[in-house]
């Protein structure tokens, strides 16, 4: 039977349930359960509705006791199975459920059919996070795994073609041929920044910011950017906003979030820069995610564009997702502003409408702190014929051997090893003379963290270099990065790399601080 609201007969005296000297006791249990509790007469009339039933599908008991239920329904078929069924509340929303049907006879004839309903709504929404996580962790590691390859691939072009470069006379023709692939070997590395970005593998400088100070600072360029047909302006909050962050990575996710907006809008329109402070303990857009209640600052871009469906809204913060055709984008903008937020502890939400423009804000934990500066760190080249000895440790062996090139062009002796391993012999077999280690993290056999962890008991002064295309933050802030070590991001330029070792063997040795107890 299917009846609807408004068709509904009056039960007579009889289809109620018996009374009972324990009947408040049972109305109790009724009402404490998280279960929905429907019972139905011969005539498939509403007898019992308990208050799970009025708060999952709105109506109060006075309104359908003694009726046909508000919602159709089908054939009950009783039995211990759970059915999963959708049942249409009072305010048109879909309410799933798990559902057993029972059939009690009564002592007074007749059959009473009792259902018993579990809301699944809450099991589906954490159904679909575990999924949506285990996704986004898959594609994470793939896109990781992708750009440590690819960085080591372009650190050696990029190297090659500069060691090229330096080799040919001013005037030669073939100087523009190799500044172009230069030039493109940057692009394709910024691809896998971004990439690392949303895989939280970059290192991170975090300091103290004020987000509307991120904003004027990066509103010349972002002015740039928007172009002649955006109207782009600053909405910013009267006090100062303290956040923890790496301010170039956030002024990079802001630089992604304009882009996004003028691309948005290509016959012109606004773009709007807020700021301020505010309480978060759930999802502001309604949605699943799940929330650390706290207080925040956010940064919010909005623009008056096209706006982003509901459905393409649950994808668009995935690499290589794109709405643009196919040679206007890569699909990485977004991506990388999640990433760089979420590695930082924040949120990054949108909202919008479809011909009703776009709303993208990012969520930071606020602090309360002074503002911090980053620290000003002296650039310079080595001067050649430094006779000090370099330890290059690295498995890819193209690459490595671009990189003892460049070195002992510098002027530098340098001893090769693959990987970890086979660079503690060589430091045994030098009898501890050498100067600085460069080392990449991941290879084979023995990694950058264990040999950084033994060689610092064998020469706790000797100074360590990591070279990378992976930058898991965990490897890094417990192995990697240690007293007296320092980190370049490949692809590197041979000026870079030569510029970094100069630097640290101009420092002093840095003694390592003790281990904690």
């Amino acid at each position: 039977m299917s009846p609807v609201e408004g068709e509904r007969e009056h039960v007579n005296e009889s289809s109620q349930l018996p009374p009972s000297s324990d009947s408040a006791v049972l109305s109790t249990i009724l009402a404490l359960a998280p279960l929905t509790v429907v019972a139905y007469d011969g005539a498939g009339r509403i007898v019992l509705w308990n208050a799970e039933a009025e708060r999952l599908f709105g109506w109060p008991a006075s309104e359908v006791l003694g009726h046909a239920p508000p919602f159709p329904i089908t054939e009950f078929l009783a039995g211990n199975a759970p059915r999963e069924i959708a049942r249409t509340t009072r305010r048109g929303a879909i309410a799933q459920l798990s559902v057993t049907v029972s059939k009690i006879p009564l002592d007074g004839g007749g059959t009473l059919t009792v259902e018993l309903g579990t809301d699944l709504d809450d099991r589906k929404r954490l159904e679909h996070q575990v999924v949506q996580g285990v996704r986004l962790e898959a594609v994470a590691r793939l896109a990781g795994g992708i750009a440590h390859d690819f960085n080591n691939i372009l650190a050696a072009i990029k190297c090659s073609c500069e060691l090229i470069g330096d080799s040919l006379s001013p005037g030669d023709a073939r100087g523009t041929d190799v500044r172009a692939i230069v030039d493109e070997t940057s692009r394709a590395a910024e691809l896998t920044r971004q990439l690392l970005a949303f895989t939280r593998q970059q290192v991170l400088v975090p300091y103290v910011v004020n987000l509307n100070t991120v904003a004027r600072a990066t509103e010349r360029m972002l002015l740039g950017i928007a172009g002649e047909d955006v109207a782009l302006s600053l909405a910013l909050a009267d006090h100062a906003i303290h956040v923890m962050a790496d301010p170039s990575q956030l002024e990079r996710a802001l630089i992604h979030l304009v882009v996004n907006a003028r691309e948005a809008t290509p016959s012109g329109g606004r773009v709007t820069i807020s700021t301020g402070m505010s309480r978060l303990e759930r999802d502001p857009t309604g949605g699943d995610v799940p929330i650390i209640a706290g207080t925040y600052g956010w940064m919010t871009v909005r623009d008056t564009g096209r706006g982003i469906s509901r459905e393409l809204q649950g994808r668009i913060f995935e690499p290589f997702f794109t709405t643009k055709e196919r040679a206007s984008g890569t699909g990485l903008g977004l991506s990388a502003v999640f990433g760089i937020v979420k590695q930082s502890g924040g949120y990054t939400f949108v909202q919008s409408e479809p011909n009703a423009g776009a709303a993208f804000t990012i969520y930071l934990p606020l602090v309360q702190a002074p503002v911090q500066s980053p620290p000003i760190v002296p650039r310079a080249h080595a001067q050649p014929g430094s006779p000090a000895t370099i330890l290059l440790v690295e498995d890819e062996i193209a690459l490595r051997g671009l990189m003892r090139r460049i070195l002992e062009r510098s002027g530098y002796r340098v001893l090769e090893a693959m990987h970890g391993a086979e660079a503690l012999e060589q430091f045994d077999t030098v009898d501890g003379m050498i100067d600085l280690v460069v080392s990449d993290i991941v290879m084979p056999t023995m990694g950058g963290r264990e040999m950084a962890e033994r060689l610092r008991a064998l020469s706790p002064q000797t100074r360590l270099l990591f070279v990378s295309g992976f930058t898991d933050d965990d490897v890094m802030r417990q192995g990697a990065i240690i007293s007296g070590s320092a980190y370049l991001q490949k692809p590197f330029s041979p000026a870079s790399l030569v510029a970094k070792i100069g630097e640290m063997l101009r420092e002093a040795p840095v003694e390592p601080e003790p281990d904690a107890p």
